[in-house]
């Protein structure tokens, strides 16, 4: 039972998502207009402070700030304060409220949630918590399933799939509490990326944390990793919203050494800790892509405190003369859909035929030859009109 003269805060830990269907369950009959949210209650008691500061002189009851029974505090709000409101957000919380209100917040930064764990180790409080959690696919059969459309989607890779596919099924029948990171590497356009998103697709609903890491390169991109600022974002604050356990950090290898501290602590532990925010990165499923062509090139070029974190090196191979084939082939399909039907398929194969190599050809090199020889045959329409006229 919560003890009503109290206030009570509900700390919801999750996506947005997450946040929204607890307030609709919680507030079933609270329209948004009656909502009081943070951001709006902050302005309304600035422009009071100011008004009475300017004035100087005694409010009038009817003029007095009027405090509120309900306060959602979201995650985003905490970027719409100065950075020196920060360090009195749990005060400033209980300026907005009165002694008996419910106050929601989503995802808390670290300095909020000491305060709240102070209130209520003094029993000042009511504290309760709710944390998003997170899960694979783990039907066997549906699993499979899974499996054989990935196959058909990553053309001339099929073991490196069985490779992913076995710590996929890993991770759903242990209890494993460290993150699990995965390093994809091999040429580029080789299926790595595409790969990733498949198992997004299939097991998580398309949703992942995805960075690309070949652009970080400045301080706005060393304030995100290691937090600055705490209305910034940082990757603290998209690990707590994240809507699933899948993490991907696109091109591992493009990013400067000085970054590498940050994850000997996302590798290596259950709690991810920022300037700003700890977030629990239990059961995280971490894919790295990189164009190594090797482990050992990976170990002189990561060095081994990354490199021993990681658990499991997928390599993705060079195409063969068969999966070029077949790449082309389903390019060639998607480009006649996509013209209508206005190019014959013999026509456009018997020209691409030509100009690819049995060897050493990729993913983006096939589509770039077969999108030129679709634009000539397109054209050649034009041209004969031309020659008529």
């Amino acid at each position: 039972m919560c003890d009503t003269t109290k206030r009570t805060y509900r700390i919801i830990i999750g996506s947005k998502k997450f946040f929204s269907d607890i307030l609709e369950k919680d507030l079933p009959n609270t329209t948004f207009a009656e909502q009081n949210y943070f951001q709006e209650m902050v302005r309304k008691h600035d422009e009071h402070s100011k008004r009475f500061t300017i004035n100087g002189i005694d409010k009038k009851e009817s003029d007095t700030f009027q405090k509120s029974d309900l306060l959602i505090v979201r995650n985003d709000d905490y970027h719409g304060i100065v950075e020196t409101a920060h360090d009195r957000l749990g005060s400033l919380i209980e300026d907005l409220t009165n002694d008996n209100a419910t106050v929601y917040i989503h995802n808390p930064t670290k300095l909020l949630s000491n305060y709240i764990e102070i209130l209520n180790s003094q029993n000042k409080i009511n504290l309760s918590k709710n944390n998003e959690t997170y899960s694979i696919q783990c039907d066997a059969s549906i699993f499979s399933k899974n499996i054989a459309a990935i196959e058909q989607n990553i053309i001339g890779q099929k073991s490196a799939i069985d490779e992913v596919c076995k710590s996929m099924w890993y991770l759903t029948q242990v209890n494993r509490t460290k993150p699990y990171v995965v390093m994809l590497f091999g040429k580029s356009s080789t299926g790595k990326t595409e790969m990733i998103r498949e198992l997004s697709a299939k097991f998580f609903g398309d949703m992942m944390l995805e960075k690309h890491l070949s652009m970080f390169k400045n301080e706005a991109n060393s304030h995100y990793l290691f937090g600055g600022q705490p209305n910034r974002t940082s990757i603290g604050f998209d690990l707590m919203e994240r809507q699933s356990n899948l993490v991907f950090l696109d091109e591992f290898d493009k990013l400067p050494d000085y970054f590498y501290s940050v994850f000997y602590t996302l590798f290596d532990n259950t709690l991810f800790s920022d300037t700003t925010y700890q977030v629990d990165i239990s059961g995280l499923l971490i894919f790295l892509t990189s164009n190594y062509n090797s482990q050992e090139e990976m170990k002189k070029h990561l060095g081994l405190p990354i490199y021993y974190r990681i658990n499991k090196f997928v390599h993705f191979k060079s195409f063969n003369d068969t999966a070029i084939y077949a790449i082309a082939n389903k390019e060639t399909d998607k480009h006649i859909i996509e013209s209508d039907n206005k190019i014959k398929k013999d026509d456009l194969y018997y020209r691409v035929s030509s100009k690819l190599l049995s060897t050493g050809e990729n993913a983006r090199t096939i589509s770039n030859v077969i999108q030129q020889e679709v634009e000539n045959l397109l054209f050649e329409e034009v041209e004969a009109h031309n020659s008529t006229t």
